[in-house]
């Protein structure tokens, strides 16, 4: 019996149709497709680089120490004034007019008084038998500015400290460096803590100069 018999015999049956010619084809077409995954899968793990991990690193900011000196520098006290002198009594002598006696003025009972007008350079003095003695300071914050662009110096702050040793008013006195580091200084000077000065075992006010270095390296 010849091939074309045989199919002219099979056609109209199951194994006649397209869907068995596909069938009959599908454990070629498995392998087939089982050789390219295997050959692709072999491509990628020779041809794709090793995955390298590298250890997490934080990253902190670079805090930079700035040295403050021990040593405060403390005013001197002021330069003792001569006492004025006492008026000696005068023997009132009936014979004397009283145009002689008192010289003229132009005082006016009834004018409002005059108020001196403060200016920036105006100091004031508080005197003190024990100086203030430091218990908690603060290092001033770097300015990003400032360290970009290298600026270095030392700049003095004179801070007054109340009788309770908080420091309630601190200004830049002497400086070689620039105006964002000053400023950094003063801030940093009125978080400093001091025990009070004391004025014969009283806390009183005072004055103290604190120096801040600024430096990079």
């Amino acid at each position: 019996m010849s091939t074309q018999s045989v199919d002219l015999a099979l056609k109209g049956t199951s194994m006649g149709g397209a869907n068995y010619a596909f069938k009959s084809k599908y454990t070629k077409t498995l392998e087939i497709s089982t050789l390219i995954a295997l050959g692709l899968h072999l491509i990628a793990v020779f041809s794709v680089p090793p995955m390298e991990i590298t250890p997490y690193s934080l990253k902190e900011p670079e805090m930079v120490a700035i040295e403050i000196p021990d040593d405060i520098i403390i005013p001197p006290p002021p330069e003792e004034v001569e006492r004025p002198q006492i008026p000696t009594e005068m023997e009132i002598s009936d014979d004397v007019d009283a145009d002689d006696t008192i010289p003229e003025t132009d005082f006016n009972p009834f004018a409002p008084p005059e108020i001196p007008e403060e200016t920036a350079t105006t100091t004031s003095f508080y005197a003190f038998d024990s100086p203030p003695k430091p218990i908690k300071t603060a290092a001033p914050e770097y300015p990003e500015l400032a360290r970009a662009a290298g600026a270095e110096g030392v700049v003095h702050v004179e801070v007054t400290i109340d009788e309770s040793g908080r420091v309630v008013a601190a200004r830049v006195v002497r400086s070689d460096t620039i105006k964002s580091l000053e400023e950094a200084a003063r801030k940093a000077a009125l978080d400093w803590l001091f025990t009070p000065a004391k004025q014969r075992d009283t806390p009183v006010k005072a004055k103290i100069v604190i120096p801040f270095e600024f430096n990079l390296s």
